[in-house]
């Protein structure tokens, strides 16, 4: 079933990305077909490799209105690059904005049909290996390469189950996890679903590891394989009728998060697979209030992660004592990872502190108040340490 999975993972990744163009950014979709349209006997090729790069780099910067048909005309010009200039031109989807991604991308592609199998095999296989290189531009290579050679790039997969591009390692880690069907000794395939589960940064990878070996009566802590932040100190609840205390500066904001609990504070710990920290249950179930939850993480040395929180209601996060990210929307949605923001950590104890707010919506959709948080890098590796009560 595994094996089924990869191999329909790998189509639909291939497909997906064929779509790219149209999916990137809803409000470029007629700019990225402009390209297509516009093309014709009038345009001209870059003189040589200086100029296409050039050409490359200024679409990659494409803003999302504005300059259209400038950039119509540079993208049928890159278009009629030669073979040679491809993959020089493909390095500038590195730092491309996302409506600029798809103007170069659209002309990379249309290089490629009309180049055929002139465009060099082997510097496409090279340019895949260098992990160094853009994920995005990496797997545009990886489906180019597959067009003309399938098998060198299955095997190249055999080595991607750690890669910085989350769509190869995806790729690499179905077609390592159907291995497991290949032995029948528990064991090994334990083994193998275990390691499968280290690497996995997809959620449905890791919950179907998860799900095999909890079935094969392994004990998996799941919130840890996520690295949500699950002990914190909780405050009591402060007035938020009509929305005023999302921007009021409550004590919890100003005082040190660090101090020994106070009163009105109290300890808690998630036990939820997910990290979920259930303001209804911990405090308890209230209407037009909002309340603080302060987490201490460790780290052995200086670095710059993600904070990644999801929640439904209005929420702000700082991590030692600055603000890195301010959302206020009530119940339009929640998921894992909702909210994206980079933060700096420093070596030792670093505070986090939440500020999730409550509205007075009535509708039973709307009752929820909650949050999940975790820090990791850019892949969704678990970063920092806490140190965790036992658990009850």
């Amino acid at each position: 079933m595994i094996l089924q999975i990869g191999e329909i993972s790998q189509t639909m990744h291939h497909n997906a990305l064929r779509l790219f163009v149209t999916l990137a950014i809803g409000c470029t979709c007629a700019a990225s077909v402009v390209p297509r349209m516009a093309q014709g006997a009038n345009a001209t090729p870059p003189a040589n490799l200086s100029e296409a790069v050039a050409i490359s780099r200024t679409l990659s910067q494409a803003p999302a209105t504005g300059g259209q048909a400038i950039l119509a005309a540079k993208a049928d010009s890159l278009a009629m690059a030669s073979a040679e200039m491809l993959i020089p031109c493909l390095r500038s989807l590195s730092g491309a904005t996302a409506p600029g991604a798809n103007w170069l991308r659209s002309s990379l592609e249309r290089i490629v049909e009309r180049c055929g199998d002139t465009i060099p095999e082997k510097d496409l296989e090279t340019f895949v290996r260098d992990t160094t290189q853009d994920p995005r531009a990496r797997r545009l290579a990886f489906e180019w390469l597959h067009d003309r050679n399938p098998s060198l790039c299955n095997s190249l997969l055999d080595g991607m189950i750690e890669d910085p591009s989350l769509e190869l390692r995806r790729d690499a880690l179905n077609k390592f996890l159907a291995t497991k069907e290949d032995t029948t000794d528990e064991t090994l395939q334990k083994t193998i679903v275990r390691k499968g589960l280290m690497v996995a940064r997809d959620r449905d990878q890791i919950d179907r590891c998860v799900t095999w070996l909890k079935e094969h009566g392994e004990q998996v802590d799941v919130a840890a394989v996520y690295g949500f932040v699950r002990a914190w100190d909780l405050s009591k609840t402060y007035d938020n009728k009509n929305g005023v205390g999302f921007s009021t500066i409550y004590p919890p904001e100003t005082n040190n998060p660090a101090t020994p609990l106070t009163e009105g504070w109290k300890r808690i710990h998630s036990t939820d697979d997910y990290g979920t920290i259930d303001l209804n249950r911990e405090i308890e179930t209230q209407k037009g209030v909002t309340a603080y939850a302060v987490a201490s993480i460790e780290f052995p040395q200086a670095v710059t992660a993600e904070v990644r929180i999801g929640s439904p209601c209005a929420v702000q996060v700082w991590v030692n004592g600055i603000r890195v990210m301010s959302h206020e929307i009530y119940h339009a949605s929640e998921a894992i990872d909702q909210y994206i923001a980079s933060a700096t950590f420093q070596p030792g104890t670093n505070s986090v502190v939440v500020k999730c707010c409550q509205n007075e919506q009535t509708e039973p959709w709307a009752a929820d108040w909650k949050f999940q948080l975790r820090v990791c890098d850019s892949l969704g590796t678990p970063l920092g340490v806490q140190r965790l009560p036992d658990t009850p």
